[in-house]
């Protein structure tokens, strides 16, 4: 794979001017593609494989109709018998420029990966390589289970598997974030892009309201856990960035009783496994990295109801039984199986009852798009999520909005609706994922604490190297880097290789030398990441800002135009008025009303779809105006 998909995500950029849609992030990879190649005869289907071959990525054919509907409105593109033909010069879109921008950041990015995969277990060996394995990691960011879901990801269908080379990607994130912040941000353009290149397989989403008024998002009970901060700040972070966008967006955000239960059900388990050395999970190492003790664990129990409310996540009953709604248990459970592997069967018998009080709130409701769904379930396990949708197409009310969506399909379509107002949201999934990665699976870490259990046992290792295998934090991080997450590849030699590293670090910590280069470097990426931090949130102000300054100032011209209508009505059947001026307003009132109603017949204009257009042009002249003001090119800043 060529570094061509890398570069055309990387050059898609978020467009200050409101007035555009999603698709017409599409429309210069068209113009280029038909520019270039000049095909005697214009499809959909030859213009997607244009597309596919010359910039990497897989659009569907009916997002490619749409777009080449509009640029033949516009430009010399034809249509006869329903194909389109080239008849005159196309415009250049200019994209030669961009490509050369966005393939510096992608070089760097990707000969950084080459050389940092040199320090782990499994260097990559070519550049095509690292494409593959980055392009790999981007297909973990999908959004299933919405209305015209078509695929995964807009990166073409890679074949094989690559979960050693996904959690190889996961620690070159988290080693840019550390320390090379510029880079980093490089990569986090790419995920944008991607996410951006998601709305493009879900076109209908351009058509979506752009608020969440009426929706109440339930978490469940492993999000509640990441909001707390018990698994780590990149995770608490995310869930953070996503619940701040979707009060913004006019949304609320809830738990179902039972899953509040559940929390502290699950705090209290991990507060007794604190301290045993048969303890897993990751509250437990976070808990251990950290030093949180039993006492703070059983303290957070106590507030919880507390903690919960100040992040305006309000505790709501679970639904009770209804018969006019009620789901198949037992056929959602055998989805369930087919999925998901449950090690608590509490844990199964919790999801079944939230996806049944999802049922129980819609009603009866088959939503055909989220911001019409009244009620979903937000996981962060695809496989759940997964297997309510596929449940879902057999039910009675099925839908195509799923009772259950992930944490990040939900980030993603809410950041599309104000991403110039949600900067945060796309840097935040990106650490959580890779974080998430780099945590070593039960059956991983259940073999290694098995081997160095033995190992003390044989006196091949000290208690003290025991002590340290199995408490430090560098030991885990070490025991990931050489392993990649592989079970295979932990061996006795592993082990040994893991506690020279770690004991190796403690003696370089201790060094005078190390500890003062090792505070100049922290300081200039602190000084770094603050800059980049005061201007997201400069552009996070001015955009809401500016969307509450276009939402009033639309109103106010939507109501003047409601109230000339309603004038222009009054006059067209015959109420007259003898004063003259308000004479001289029924007579203008009637002819904007003759006006309206012949736009409304040529091209299906209401007052709604002027209220839109309204706001939307408020919100990018406030934009503009507030980026001349300030001096700050906010379109740069994506």
């Amino acid at each position: 794979m060529s570094t061509a998909t890398l570069t055309s995500l990387a050059m898609l950029k978020v467009q200050v001017d409101q007035r555009q849609d999603y698709l017409d992030y599409l429309r210069p990879f068209i113009l280029q593609a038909l520019i270039t190649h000049r095909p005697e005869r214009v499809t959909d289907s030859i213009v997607r494989d244009l597309i596919r071959s010359d910039f990497g990525l897989e659009i569907p054919d009916r997002a490619v109709q749409v777009v080449l509907k509009r640029i033949s409105r516009q430009f010399p593109l034809k249509k006869e018998f329903g194909i389109y033909r080239i008849d005159g010069e196309l415009p250049d879109p200019r994209i030669g420029s961009k490509r050369a921008a966005a393939l510096r950041h992608i070089d760097a990015v990707i000969l950084g990966l080459l050389d940092y995969s040199k320090r782990t277990g499994k260097p990559i060996e070519s550049r095509d390589d690292a494409v593959m394995a980055i392009c790999a990691f981007l297909t973990q960011f999908d959004i299933p289970c919405l209305r015209a879901y078509l695929r995964g990801t807009a990166i073409p269908t890679i074949k094989g598997q690559f979960d050693p080379e996904i959690i190889l990607v996961s620690r070159y994130v988290i080693s840019l974030q550390r320390t090379n912040p510029n880079l980093f941000e490089s990569f986090v353009v790419v995920l944008k892009g991607h996410m951006l290149a998601n709305a493009l397989l879900c076109p209908d989403l351009s058509n979506a309201p752009k608020t969440y008024k009426g929706v109440t998002f339930y978490l469940d009970t492993p999000l509640l856990v990441r909001q707390l901060g018990i698994e780590g700040e990149p995770r608490q972070a995310a869930v953070d960035h996503l619940l701040k966008l979707l009060l913004k967006l006019g949304a609320s955000v809830a738990t179902f009783s039972h899953s509040r239960d559940e929390l502290e059900s699950v705090i209290s388990g991990a507060a007794q496994y604190i301290d045993s050395p048969h303890g897993r999970g990751a509250i437990v190492m976070e808990s251990r990295r950290r030093g949180t003790t039993r006492s703070d664990l059983l303290l957070l129990v106590g507030q919880l109801d507390d903690k919960l409310r100040d992040a305006q996540i309000e505790v709501l009953d679970t639904p009770e039984y209804g018969m006019d709604f009620q789901i198949d248990e037992a056929a959602f459970e055998t989805a369930l199986d087919d999925e998901v592997s449950y090690r608590n069967p509490r844990a199964k018998e919790n999801d079944i009852n939230s996806v049944r009080s999802i049922y129980e709130l819609r009603a009866g409701l088959s939503p055909k798009i989220l911001e019409r769904s009244k009620a979903a379930l937000v996981t962060s396990n695809h496989a759940f999520s997964r297997a309510a949708f596929q449940y879902g197409q057999g039910h009675e009310a099925a839908s195509s909005v799923s009772s259950v969506i992930t944490d990040f399909s939900l980030a993603n379509v809410a950041w599309l609706k104000a991403p110039l107002g949600a900067p945060g949201v796309p840097k935040g999934e990106l650490l959580a994922f890779s974080y998430a990665a780099l945590q070593p699976s039960a059956d991983l870490l259940e073999k290694y604490m098995n081997e160095i259990d033995r190992l003390e046992n044989q006196g091949r290792i000290t208690p003290r190297d025991h002590q340290l295998l199995r408490s430090s934090e560098s030991a885990q991080t070490e025991l990931m880097n050489l392993t990649l997450g592989e079970e295979d590849a932990l061996t006795e030699l592993t082990i040994t290789e893991t506690l020279r590293r770690v004991t190796e670090e403690i003696k370089k910590e201790e060094s005078e030398i190390y500890k003062v280069e090792r505070a100049a470097h922290q300081e200039t990426q602190e000084q770094l990441v603050e800059q980049r931090r005061i201007k997201d949130q400069l552009q996070h102000h001015v955009y809401w800002s500016c969307r509450r300054k276009s939402s009033l100032l639309a109103w106010f011209i939507s109501t003047v135009i409601s109230l000339l209508l309603l004038t222009g009505l009054a006059a067209g059947i015959g109420l007259q008025s003898a004063n003259p001026i308000i004479g001289t307003v029924s007579w203008l009132a009637s002819g904007f009303l003759i006006v309206l109603t012949l736009a409304s017949l040529l091209f299906g204009t209401t007052v709604r779809r002027l209220h839109e257009v309204l706001t939307n042009r408020c919100l990018t002249w406030f934009i503009d105006r507030q980026s001349d003001k300030s001096g700050v090119d906010f379109s740069e800043m994506q």
